[in-house]
This record gives structure tokens, C-alpha cells and sequence, in this order.
């Protein structure tokens, strides 16, 4: 573990925030750290660019992060397989599920690549970095903005075998529905999906993160591959 220095906290809402190192962590689009806040438990959490990682709050030390105030964190990684770099490709971002994401999406578009971006959360309040997409889609549960349902919806109708490559992070329910209904058409050879998993190591050892197709999120993971997702969906 190496300790960095907070350069800042943007809080983005009520439960999401996002924290700026003081340095970059070497690292690509994908890929997680381990992240101490100390006092409480170290927890995986997906890099939302090199220097930053975006947190939602949904238990005790993803709280503490979210709302506290902090000059300092403990980190390990980057850890695990990054997403796979295309030209003329689509994100398929649910949720907090952006933030590996929004990191992929610059890393793109710094190279000068055309990427589209279908989004959706449950409300306006929990969509982030929406004036930085650009080509993007937005769907809220609530109709608070963009169209009122999920990006299952906008994706229905989208001529998805158009483009080069597919990546999709979000909750595993979303990211199921997606897998399906990219296999009917013919498109998960263009797929990777970003799983998320209770992890305690994050270097493959504690077998926390096993799949129950043997495959490590951790090591394996966390960005696979449609293939390899076969038997669990």
C-alpha cells in the first residue's frame, strides 16, 4: 500500500462523489484500486480517471467517503484486466456504473476515436458528468431527464451490430439484460462488461470474488469478455 495526498472532492450530489488524487496512478481504463480510507474497511473501487476514483454511497465506508473530509488515503493497484481500446464504439453506462466508464470514454476520445454513450440512472440527481458526454443518450427511471426509462429502452431500437465495440458496466440485473439482448442480436463477440464483486485482496489470492464459473473478478476480470460470461447468464 502507498498513501496519496486528496487533491480535491467533488461532490456531485448527496451520495456521489468523486476524489482527486494528487498524482496519477499508473494505470488503464478498467481497471480498479484497492482504497483505504483510514479507520474503515479497504474496499475495491473502479478508477474513474488516472487520478480519481467516483463513489456512490451505499454502506458504511462508502458513507464515510462520500461525506467526510479527508487530506489523505491508503491505495494498492491498479488491479485487474482493463477494457480493450476501439475505434467507433458504444458505452452502456447504469448507475455509479459510469465511472470506469467516464474514464474509458476520455481515454477515447483523447485518441480521437467516435464514441456513442447510452446512460441511465434511476434520477437526474444521480447522473454525473452529463454536459461531458458528448453523442450521448440519457434515460431516467423517473422521466426527470432525457427519456423516462432504463437504457434497456434506448437500446431496443439502436442498430447496436453498427459498431466496432461494446462496453457495458452497471447492476448485474442491467448488465444481464444487455448480455441478452446482445447475444440476440448477433453482437457479444464486440462485448466486454465490467462486473463488480466483494473483494478483500484484489490480486486473485482470498477467492472472495469467484464466479460461479470459476473465473476471478479480481485477477480475471473485473472486465470480461461476452464469451466468458456464457455460463452465468
Amino acid at each position: 500500500m502507498f498513501t496519496v495526498k486528496i487533491a480535491k472532492i467533488i461532490r456531485h450530489s448527496k451520495n456521489i462523489a468523486t476524489i482527486c488524487f494528487d498524482r496519477e496512478i499508473p494505470s488503464y481504463p478498467g481497471q480498479f484500486v484497492m482504497f483505504n480510507l483510514f479507520g474503515y474497511e479497504e474496499i475495491p473501487l473502479s478508477l474513474s480517471s488516472p487520478n480519481s476514483v467516483t463513489v456512490k454511497a451505499v454502506g458504511e465506508t462508502t458513507e464515510a467517503i462520500v461525506g467526510a473530509e479527508f487530506d489523505k488515503v491508503g491505495i494498492r493497484g491498479a488491479f485487474g484486466k482493463p477494457f480493450t481500446p476501439s475505434n467507433n464504439s458504444l458505452i452502456i453506462a447504469g448507475g455509479i456504473g459510469v465511472a470506469p466508464l467516464k474514464y474509458l470514454y476520455d481515454f477515447l476520445k483523447t485518441r480521437g476515436y467516435d464514441v456513442d454513450v447510452i446512460y441511465g440512472a434511476k434520477n437526474f440527481e444521480e447522473l454525473i458528468w452529463v454536459e461531458e458526454f458528448k453523442n450521448a443518450v440519457f434515460a431516467t427511471e423517473d422521466g426527470s431527464f432525457g427519456s423516462k426509462g432504463t437504457v434497456l429502452n434506448l437500446l431496443k431500437d439502436l442498430r447496436v451490430e453498427k459498431f466496432d465495440k461494446i462496453y457495458c458496466c452497471g447492476k448485474e440485473e442491467m448488465i444481464k439484460e444487455v448480455y441478452k439482448l446482445l447475444k440476440a442480436k448477433n453482437c457479444l463477440i464486440k462485448a466486454e462488461f465490467s462486473l463488480e464483486r466483494y473483494m478483500r485482496c484484489g490480486i486473485g489470492v482470498c477467492g472472495s470474488c469467484v464466479l460461479k464459473n470459476g473465473l476471478r473478478v479480481c485477477r480475471d476480470g473485473p472486465v470480461f469478455k461476452g464469451a466468458e460470461l456464457e455460463d452465468l447468464f
